[in-house]
């Protein structure tokens, strides 16, 4: 194969990461943010490395840049030779009494204000391991978990559909939140059964609140009326704080809020929602010693995390 040559070309390890940012995103610009380049220095590798090769490694097809066979295969390659680095990192690190390593985890979009938190506390410990994080809807999120492209997910609703492994961090509840100044207005209306007088914000379609939601109003044979529609759980969190409309939030994503008295909670039985958040992986997933020292550590230390950054959660 061609690829047997490649220590006899002028290639560096940088052209090949560049070329493997250009693959994943299909475009320049958007490999340029990920790797905190400009777009013509990107531009630049692309065109060193093509200059190594007589046939086109890209092809522009409706204005998107592609990957040709001929390119996946140098990709493939690439992927190879930076795995192979990553584990001889590894050793020389275990030599040192040291883990290094990837992580990689995706969280759906409530468990954003928790993951930093462990993913620090632990990286301070070990401070060769890189973690990468993802935050998406729960859709995305079990998508990346079976296409094996992150080792772990952060959720909150387990997924029946998977052969999964866990450990469980902490339990979720979701209350029924709106803004000070709706209080009043919300919960009389909610006494009075006129739910159309109290308007809901809503996360997208795939989201794991937006699921729960539409089942418990779908349960209890209730009908509300939705006048906005918000891709993550911060856009409906700031839309409540300005009196927009209730919505169901997570006791971990207004914590702050509810303690400075930005938002109220509205009473109706049945509420809080509750489920744990749990860390997933596949059953048939073979760690890296990175990530088995990472779920190790949260198996012992997540009770305690918890509790320092977030003291305020069992006070509702």
């Amino acid at each position: 194969m061609v690829f047997k040559l490649i220590y006899f070309m002028n290639i560096t390890l940088h052209q090949l990461k560049a070329f493997q940012a250009i693959a994943k995103f299909q475009s320049i610009t958007k490999a340029a943010e990920a790797m905190s380049m400009t777009q013509p220095a990107v531009s630049i590798q692309l065109k060193n490395l093509q200059e190594q090769f007589e046939v086109p490694l890209t092809e522009i097809i409706g204005k998107r840049i592609h990957i040709t066979e001929f390119g996946q295969e140098l990709v493939d390659t690439a992927d190879r030779i930076f795995g192979e680095l990553g584990q001889i990192e590894e050793k020389m690190l275990e030599l040192k009494g040291l883990l290094g390593g990837k992580i990689r985890i995706s969280a759906v979009s409530t468990g954003k204000y928790i993951i930093p938190y462990l993913m620090a506390d632990f990286m301070k410990i070990h401070p060769h391991v890189e973690i990468s994080l993802e935050v998406s809807n729960r859709y995305k999120v079990l998508a990346h978990l079976q296409e094996n492209s992150t080792d772990l997910a952060l959720v909150s609703l387990w997924p029946d559909e998977l052969d999964l492994e866990s450990i469980q961090l902490a339990e979720n509840k979701w209350y029924l939140a709106c803004s000070p100044e709706k209080k009043e207005a919300y919960a009389a209306a909610i006494k009075e059964g006129k739910w159309e007088k109290v308007p809901f914000l809503v996360r997208e379609k795939g989201s794991g609140t937006r699921t729960m939601m539409e089942k418990f109003f779908q349960e209890r044979d209730i009908h509300v009326e939705s006048n906005l529609e918000l891709a993550t759980n911060e856009a409906v969190k700031q839309a409540v704080m300005a009196g927009l409309g209730a919505s169901l939030l997570s006791n971990f994503s207004m914590a702050q809020e509810l303690k400075e008295g930005r938002i109220s909670l509205l009473e109706l039985p049945g509420l809080p929602l509750k489920a744990d958040w749990k860390l997933i992986w596949l059953k048939q997933k073979k760690h890296s010693p990175a990530v088995k020292a990472f779920i190790r550590w949260l198996s012992e230390n997540r009770k305690k995390v918890l509790s320092t950054h977030f003291p305020t959660l069992d006070s509702f």
